[in-house]
């Protein structure tokens, strides 16, 4: 990751949200609606290899529709359906000073994300099934690897859920340029993070 130094914090953290916004913004047509989190889930199902019918799968559909109803009732301003990346950023900066706000509304997402990454149900993420994470949201192999060893705090060669449930709050709402979290999907400041980059969702 470049050196954030002399980037104001309200900055950094405003480019991680706006990294998320293009996540969620499938079609990429500057908005997100439902079938953008909807095509989403499924991508990253695909990439994981689980099939859309399993009990995981299912999980995680269910919780991206849960998320997806808790976000629009508070970052929809304007009750059209459709959520701008303006909306977003000004909802999530809250999130970010509400923790039970945030974790009530995304730790669920969270966990249904990475109990889907823990193939064989132990606990333990690797470096491949967090690269097939990854992947989904256009993080090169490269990045995924340095990923890995940041998000890897203890260097034990794997990743808890717990471990990666924190990873996921503190990219959400840490301004801080040098916490372990801004790790999660690769280099924020990685040009094509997300443009480009797109893996193919597979039948």
């Amino acid at each position: 990751m470049p050196s954030p130094q002399g980037i104001p914090a309200k900055d950094f953290l405003n480019r991680k949200i706006d990294v998320c916004f293009k996540h969620g913004d499938q079609d990429g047509d500057g908005a997100m609606t439902v079938r953008d989190i909807y095509a989403l889930a499924t991508r990253i199902v695909a990439e994981l290899g689980e099939p859309l019918d399993s009990q995981k799968s299912q999980a995680l559909l269910a919780a991206f529709q849960g998320f997806w109803q808790d976000v629009k009732q508070a970052m929809d301003i304007d009750r059209d359906g459709v959520i701008t990346p303006l909306e977003w950023r000004i909802a999530l900066t809250e999130f970010a000073n509400e923790p039970k706000k945030f974790e009530g509304d995304f730790n669920p997402l969270a966990r249904a994300l990475f109990e889907l990454c823990d193939k064989d149900g132990n606990g333990k993420v690797t470096q491949r099934e967090f690269a097939r994470f990854q992947k989904a949201f256009g993080t090169t192999p490269e990045n995924s690897e340095r990923a890995f060893r940041e998000l890897d705090r203890d260097g034990n060669g794997y990743l808890t859920v717990d471990e990666l449930t924190e990873a996921w709050r503190e990219y959400y709402t840490s301004a801080d340029p040098n916490a372990r979290g801004n790790w999660l999907y690769g280099d924020i400041f990685q040009p094509s993070i997300w443009e480009d980059t797109k893996a193919p969702v597979r039948a």
